[in-house]
């Protein structure tokens, strides 16, 4: 848009430098959200990180300790017991707000576990241990998948932070300070245009009065 189709009015300079000034404080806030997301987003990173790794190493055990169950019991017997479990695993989600920007909760509902049906005597401690492990591990799993849901909502709210700033700096601001520029140039020509038609009147005006003296 070009600043010169503003009129060159006092009134639209004086809401220029207004317009100026909260787009400045605009600009600040913004900046300041950016800052905060970036914080949370390395939060958000270090600690996916350090589950991530966790996750690794529990499902490693798990998948040795359960290797070992099923060469003591045989696979056709573990499969028996775990046909017997009905597959009725719950897992609650809900969202809550950080810094302006909603962010999945996912957790699983315990009470949605069933109880063991066999005790150790009836199959190894080596399955129930791998249950057991399993269970937590699946717990695990899903505060990554809530971490990684954060992460990315973090991420698309920075961007979006990020190009408002952009568009402040490459298209807003330059607009305002372009046509607050324009405007007070032409005031000024105005100005010092009324100034030499007034210093022209009186010179007329004296030249006057002294032949009519």
């Amino acid at each position: 848009m070009s600043s010169r189709k503003i009129l060159p009015t006092k009134i639209n300079l004086i809401n220029l430098k207004r317009q100026i000034k909260l787009t400045r404080t605009i600009k600040r806030l913004l900046e300041n959200k950016r800052e905060v997301l970036l914080l949370y987003l390395r939060q958000y990173a270090d600690e996916y990180e350090k589950t991530y790794g966790e996750v690794n190493k529990v499902l490693s055990d798990v998948y040795s300790t359960y290797l070992k169950g099923v060469s003591a019991e045989g696979i056709g017997t573990v499969e028996q017991f775990a046909n017997s479990i009905p597959p009725n695993l719950e897992v609650k989600s809900s969202t809550k707000l950080l810094f302006g920007v909603r962010i999945p909760i996912v957790e699983l509902n315990d009470e949605s576990i069933q109880k063991q049906p066999f005790g150790n005597i009836e199959i190894s401690p080596l399955i129930t241990k791998s249950r057991e492990e399993i269970a937590e591990a699946f717990k695990k799993i899903l505060l990554l998948v809530e971490m990684e849901s954060a992460i990315r909502s973090l991420t698309l709210e920075l961007r979006k932070t990020q190009r408002l700033i952009n568009a402040i700096d490459t298209s807003i601001l330059p607009y305002y300070n372009s046509s607050a520029k324009y405007i007070k140039s032409v005031l000024d020509d105005r100005t010092r245009e009324e100034f030499i038609r007034l210093k022209i009147i009186r010179k007329v005006l004296q030249k006057r009065r002294v032949e009519n003296g």
